[in-house]
This record gives C-alpha cells, sequence and structure tokens, in this order.
C-alpha cells in the first residue's frame, strides 16, 4: 500500500471523528439551553440586566453557528465513512487477486484486469481541507463565544440584584466554551491524518 491512508484507518479516523463531534453538538446544546435560561433570567432581572440579555441571546445564535459547522463535520464524516469503507473492499479485493495471481503467470494474465479495475476503485477519501474549512468555522465561533462570554461577565456586574447568579452563569459560559477548543484541536489531529 502506497503513503495513502488504508480503509481501516480511514474507518477508525472516521469514528474517533463522530465521537468528538458528537461531544461538541452536545456541548453546544447545552450552551443554547443556558442561553436561554440566562435571557429569562435577565428579563427578570429588568432593565439592569438587559446588556446581559443581549450577549446572552449572541451566545445562543453562536451555539447555533457552531453546532451548524459540526453537523457539516459530521456530513463529511459520514462521506468518509463510505469512502473507506469503498477503498477497504477494494483493498481486500485486491489482496485476493494478487494471491490468486501469485499461482502463475497464466492467472496473473487473466486476472490483470479485474486487478486494475480493483485499483481504480481505490476511492478517494475526502480530503483534509474540506474538514479544515469546518474546523476554522468552529475555532472562530469558539473564539468570539470567549469574548461573549467575559462581555456576559463584565455585563452581570451591572445587573443589581441578580448580578452573582448571572456572573456565575457567565462563568459557566466561558467554561462550557472552554471545553469545546480541546476538541476541535483533537478533530484537527485527527482529520490531518487522513491524507
Amino acid at each position: 500500500m502506497s503513503d495513502a491512508v488504508s480503509g481501516v484507518i480511514a474507518l477508525r479516523q472516521s469514528v474517533l471523528i463522530h465521537e468528538e463531534v458528537k461531544v461538541v453538538i452536545r456541548n453546544c446544546f447545552e450552551i443554547n439551553l443556558m442561553g436561554l435560561n440566562a435571557i429569562l433570567l435577565a428579563k427578570k432581572a429588568g432593565e439592569s440586566a438587559r446588556g446581559f440579555g443581549v450577549i446572552s441571546s449572541e451566545l445562543r445564535l453562536l451555539s447555533i453557528e457552531l453546532q451548524t459547522a459540526m453537523q457539516h463535520l459530521s456530513e463529511l464524516t459520514q462521506e468518509l465513512l463510505a469512502a473507506a469503507t469503498q477503498r477497504l473492499q477494494a483493498e481486500r479485493r485486491l489482496l485476493r487477486l494478487a494471491d490468486a495471481s501469485s499461482y502463475s503467470d497464466h492467472i496473473r494474465a487473466i486476472l490483470e484486469p479485474a486487478m486494475q479495475q480493483a485499483q481504480n476503485r481505490l476511492a478517494n477519501l475526502v480530503p483534509s481541507s474540506r474538514f479544515d474549512e469546518c474546523l476554522t468555522d468552529a475555532n472562530r465561533a469558539c473564539t468570539f463565544g470567549l469574548v461573549l462570554a467575559r462581555a456576559a461577565r463584565i455585563e452581570s456586574a451591572y445587573s443589581g440584584q441578580m448580578r452573582s447568579v448571572l456572573a456565575e452563569l457567565s462563568e459557566t459560559f466561558a467554561q462550557k466554551i472552554e471545553a469545546i477548543l480541546p476538541r476541535l484541536d483533537s478533530l484537527q489531529r485527527i482529520t490531518h491524518r487522513l491524507n
């Protein structure tokens, strides 16, 4: 086999990508719910927490944007899985044909077209550049989310009686978003091994 990623390795990587994406999507869902809760708390606090409510709305939008990037990544993973399966089937067929053709030159000549056909069927995997685009979008969204979480922390200071609750909530926002960043790094490492 050449330097190309084998079907087995690509299958393993697609499973790893899928697992990481699931965790990020779950975090996005939690951020979205927290944002909704924060909006309600800000409304309850009144005019003094209006800024916090606006930032919470932005955080909800960010979680949706991040979730969309992860869903696109998940779709790419499905493509990777299909391509890896095709590659694995072609690799196994090639091995069987090579084994059979090792018996004689006559058999090799007969099997040569089938071997060439199997060689041509080695599917190309999804290029890592397509994963990079999604991960760049997700990283950008996370970075912006951290800025928003810090702004929410500042706004919480002006939120009257709800100050401590909203400050704690803004801290949780930041923790949830920070928890996503290592997952994105992991996804980047996994997808770079594809090519």
